[in-house]
């Protein structure tokens, strides 16, 4: 029984520490893919984070619109 008790709390450890692992690649995957994030602490990274997205959204709805003005009505050929 106390075997089987040493065996579970192992098992946490190991799951905890592979969980603590991933997050820590995520976060730097994030610093890399943020700008300005670098140095940042993980919860304004987060935060910075969040922004980024919401203007990267923007962005594309922007574009997307732009490009919906400009299209050129009719069959396009290029040739």
């Amino acid at each position: 029984m106390v075997e089987a008790v040493a065996r579970r709390r192992r098992r946490r450890r190991r799951r905890r520490a592979a969980a603590v692992q991933l997050v820590g690649r995520k976060v730097r995957e994030l610093r890399r893919l943020v700008p300005g994030a670098a140095e940042m602490p993980a919860d304004r990274l987060l935060l910075r984070a969040a922004g980024y997205i919401a203007q990267l959204r923007a962005r594309v709805e922007l574009l997307r619109a732009l490009a919906e003005f400009c299209a050129v009505p009719g069959p396009h050929r290029l040739t």
